[in-house]
């Protein structure tokens, strides 16, 4: 009995659709001539078209305005490049209230001829502007400074600071520095890590979305073996988390406050500022010449002039010691050498 509800189902199907395709053979071949008359060509393949899209649907003659058409188009693409633009200029303006993370490096090397003064100048400074001493290194170069009659003859201390000054006051310290002793040599750089800065927010706040989906998953966890998985990629992503929350942290502390290092060595006299011109003909070589060979024969003169103050004592020393035990003992042995000459003289 179901077989032949079907059967009849089916048939009656078919039958209405062969009759739905044969009335709109009749519209079509009916409404043809009319179209053919009264529109032209190309509105009547227009309707053909549209007559064919939906079968059995009767539709009416519609003129197609081709410049109707067009400005809609132009519209349509106008506004869709304004909204393109708008969209551009928005996304520029985000981008544009991105706050740049700057690095601030620089380093100083100072001569000066009060040491003490200048070193203490120096931390004065760095305490003035709230800036932090990381290391310190201070030495001597005299190498006789453990004797009890050392004296100092040259410059010979120096100090090595390694200093974070917050950026606020960054180019305000370097400005205060320049007061104190003589820079011989100043080298600034900055580092923008504004890229990596904001690479890792993103990487953090994706990690503490999946943090949170996990704990909730972690809330309806039915077996030990989900839980299990879910706790173990819980700890995973909780230690990229806190790895990339240091790095950030560090970031951070490098942007607030910039590196500064700073060279101080005690010298007794400053260097020139400049070297003097030398050029190449022969008078210049020969000035040049006499002149390097008389600072360098003034050098040895200075010198020995030195050598023979300091050579004194022992001088005096040794002509004292000359004259109590040996004075003697030379006049016989010239005496006994004189007599023999004149023994062999007589023979």
């Amino acid at each position: 009995m179901k077989n032949t509800n079907l059967l009849f189902a089916f048939m009656l199907c078919a039958s209405l659709l062969a009759g739905c395709g044969g009335a709109d053979k009749s519209m079509t071949s009916a409404s043809a001539p009319a179209m053919n008359s009264e529109a032209p060509q190309e509105n009547y393949k227009n309707d053909m078209y549209d007559g064919d899209y939906g079968a059995g649907i009767a539709y009416e003659d519609y003129s197609y305005d081709t410049a109707a058409v067009a400005g809609e188009v132009a519209y349509e693409e106008e506004m869709g490049s304004q909204v393109t633009q708008g969209t551009q200029t928005q996304d520029f303006a985000k981008t544009e209230l991105l706050e740049e993370k700057l690095v601030y490096h620089c380093d100083l090397e100072i001569e000066t001829l009060d040491y003490q003064a200048s070193v203490s100048a120096v931390k004065d400074t760095i305490s003035k502007y709230g800036g932090i001493i990381q290391s310190e290194s201070e030495n001597d170069d005299a190498g006789r400074w453990y004797y009890s009659d050392y004296r100092k003859t040259g410059g010979t201390m120096h100090n090595y600071l390694q200093v974070r000054i917050p950026s606020e006051h960054y180019n305000d310290f370097l400005a205060e520095l320049d007061g104190i002793g003589k820079i011989i040599s100043k080298s600034t750089s900055v580092d923008n890590i504004s890229q990596r800065y904001y690479d890792t927010t993103a990487k953090i706040e994706a990690l503490q979305i999946q943090e949170k989906n996990l704990l909730a998953m972690m809330e309806k966890c039915e077996t030990i073996e989900d839980m299990i998985a879910v706790e173990q990629r819980l700890s995973e992503v909780q230690y990229e988390l806190n790895n990339l929350q240091t790095d950030r942290r560090y970031m951070d502390m490098d942007v607030s406050y910039s590196y500064v290092n700073i060279n101080i060595s005690e010298v007794m006299e400053y260097r020139p500022d400049s070297e003097p011109i030398r050029r190449n003909t022969f008078i210049d070589r020969l000035k040049n010449t006499v002149r390097n060979t008389g600072t360098g024969f003034l050098a040895f003169l200075e010198g020995s002039l030195f050598l023979l103050i300091t050579l004194i004592p022992y001088i005096i020393i040794l002509t004292a010691l000359y004259f109590i035990f040996l004075r003697k003992k030379v006049r016989v042995f010239r005496e006994r050498r004189k007599i023999k000459k004149e023994e062999k003289i007589n023979q």
